[in-house]
């Protein structure tokens, strides 16, 4: 069992449970003790529990599944769908290209698939997505500046105008917690959508990357409307329905296979 799906289990037994013991945890999970208690300190460290001599509890800021704010949480929430909507999105990416990433957990799955990739410039601002992409020596990376949001492990803020006016890119390949036709890609916190909203502006085309379970659902504030979204990546969750709507929308639809 790799480490995130080690990592999900444990936020699903502690979803269900009030708290476990680091006993039981390693005897449910099949591992060592040192590997729990790693395992534990990731997720004390991202905010998503809270860890007391033993054992360890729910964070009370990620009770509720459906958090947008934890990247821990997000990260090992709907894997599968994310690696899968990840390989689509690597076909998007041509070397020598300059794209843009946000610091969604579903974008950073998409590293792997561009790894191999020469001469490639990637702009972001997730901290999480900058420290995958440094592992590969053929990338160039650029980290924008601003502020850095607790647990969420993205830099939020428009501290960053001067650098990005020196800046452009082929595709921003970006998520949200919903999207719609008629809102386009919706999210939550306000000054991190306004960074994305810029990010946007400085590309050719823009990628949505969207699991299917985000989909005709709306949240706080919309972003990126829906006429501008050239290509919309989801799996293969997505109802024929939903599908029919987006292509007659004019947004190119990619659904990525699962298993």
């Amino acid at each position: 069992m790799i480490n995130v799906d080690r990592r999900k289990m444990i936020l699903e037994i502690l979803e269900n449970e009030s708290r476990i013991s680091t006993t039981d945890l390693q005897t449910r999970l099949g591992v060592t003790g040192a590997t729990v208690r790693s395992d534990l300190r990731d997720l004390e460290r991202e905010g998503a529990i809270v860890r007391f001599h033993g054992g360890a509890r729910m964070s009370d800021s990620v009770k509720q599944s459906s958090n947008p704010e934890n990247y821990m949480w997000r990260s090992v929430m709907s894997v599968a769908e994310k690696t899968a909507i990840g390989k689509e999105a690597g076909r998007f990416v041509h070397e020598g290209e300059t794209i843009f990433i946000d610091a969604s957990s579903t974008t950073f799955h998409m590293i792997p698939f561009i790894s191999k990739l020469d001469n490639i410039t990637i702009v972001t601002n997730g901290i999480h997505t900058a420290m995958e992409i440094q592992r590969y020596s053929n990338f160039r990376t650029v980290l924008v500046g601003g502020v850095l949001r607790p647990h969420s492990g993205a830099i939020e803020g428009l501290l960053c105008e001067e650098m990005l006016r020196h800046i452009s890119g082929d595709s921003y390949f970006v998520s949200g917690n919903g999207f719609s036709i008629n809102s386009g890609l919706t999210g939550h916190n306000f000054y991190e959508l306004e960074l994305k909203k810029r990010f946007a502006e400085k590309c050719k085309r823009c990628i949505a990357l969207v699991d299917s379970s985000k989909l005709n659902s709306d949240s706080a504030s919309s972003f990126i409307p829906a006429e501008k979204i050239n290509v919309l990546i989801t799996d293969s969750g997505i109802s024929d329905a939903q599908a029919q709507e987006i292509r007659d929308f004019g947004i190119e639809l990619v659904i990525a296979p699962l298993g």
